[in-house]
């Protein structure tokens, strides 16, 4: 049986108003965004996180950058079977 869970990339943010800004960027963009509870994984930042799938996080990340946002933290996730 394959392991056929989609892929993800998550960013965490600081502070919620960076995670609900990123969100809006990226949304904008025309990005596959939702904004979810902040991973264990990454730590003690905010509590909400932005999830896109693993292969935008490139597109996503220049989309952040070019708006002026960085991610403290960025993790790879996959679904829950």
């Amino acid at each position: 049986m394959s392991d056929a869970r989609e892929r993800f990339a998550v960013f965490g943010f600081e502070g919620t108003h960076e995670a609900l800004r990123a969100e809006s960027v990226l949304l904008d963009a025309g990005e596959e965004v939702a904004l979810i509870p902040t991973p264990r994984a990454l730590g003690s930042l905010c509590g909400f996180a932005v999830r896109v799938p693993l292969h935008r996080r490139d597109a996503a990340l220049d989309e952040l950058a070019d708006s002026g946002i960085m991610p403290n933290g960025l993790i790879e996730i996959g679904d829950r079977a």
